[in-house]
């Protein structure tokens, strides 16, 4: 479970407190999620509109859902679902990769996240799998318009995320680093504690 103190450890409380619609025959409340580079060759991968953080090059799914369940828990959090009036969670969710399912449906487990939504559905039909390369190519379109007036301050933590519970910097927040070593970032002191048993075996001053 992550630190209370922790970005993270924040999400997960505040997720854990949205109402949750009941879904009905106009409103599923399902949601799906997934990885896609973002357009005009910029780096990184997609991540709501707070800010940017590499995924596809993670090496594993584990550590990609690290990153990526943060990311999911501020979207709803932050009521990125502009038609709803209030933030709320989702019904269920679902990505396009068995694996990645698999991975985050930990993630959520380990993070403490409300047993009802810990489990992540796959999508499997073509149609369904058209539907989401459709809303991403129309995303993509939109992108393109405003991407010139997006904060751009934080492209250099493209790479970066809290080596405890996965928190990756958006436009408003930062991440500090291991005073010593200059190579492992935190989100706060108790997730630095937290992972100081494991990091001063290889700690070295640059």
């Amino acid at each position: 479970m992550a630190s209370s103190s922790s970005k993270t450890g924040l999400l997960v409380r505040q997720f854990n407190a949205l109402p949750r619609p009941t879904p009905t025959a106009t409103m599923k409340n399902h949601y799906i999620f997934t990885v896609m580079p973002l357009p005009l060759g910029m780096k990184g991968d997609m991540r709501h509109s707070e800010g940017r953080a590499r995924i596809l090059t993670l090496p594993s799914v584990e550590e990609q859902a690290k990153v990526i369940v943060p990311l999911l828990l501020e979207a709803f959090v932050t009521a990125f679902d502009y038609e709803l009036p209030v933030a709320t969670a989702p019904g269920s969710w679902s990505t396009t990769d068995d694996k990645l399912a698999e991975a985050v449906s930990r993630r959520l487990g380990a993070l403490g996240v409300r047993r009802e939504l810990q489990d992540v559905g796959t999508m499997t039909s073509e149609a369904d799998l058209a539907l989401v390369e459709k809303g991403f190519a129309s995303w993509s379109r939109s992108f393109e318009m405003f991407a010139p007036m997006m904060p751009d301050q934080n492209v250099q933590n493209a790479d970066r995320a809290c080596a405890t519970c996965g928190f990756s910097p958006s436009v408003d927040s930062e991440l500090k680093r291991c005073a010593r070593c200059k190579a492992r970032y935190y989100c706060s002191v108790n997730c630095q504690k937290g992972d100081w048993p494991t990091h001063k075996q290889s700690c070295r001053a640059p």
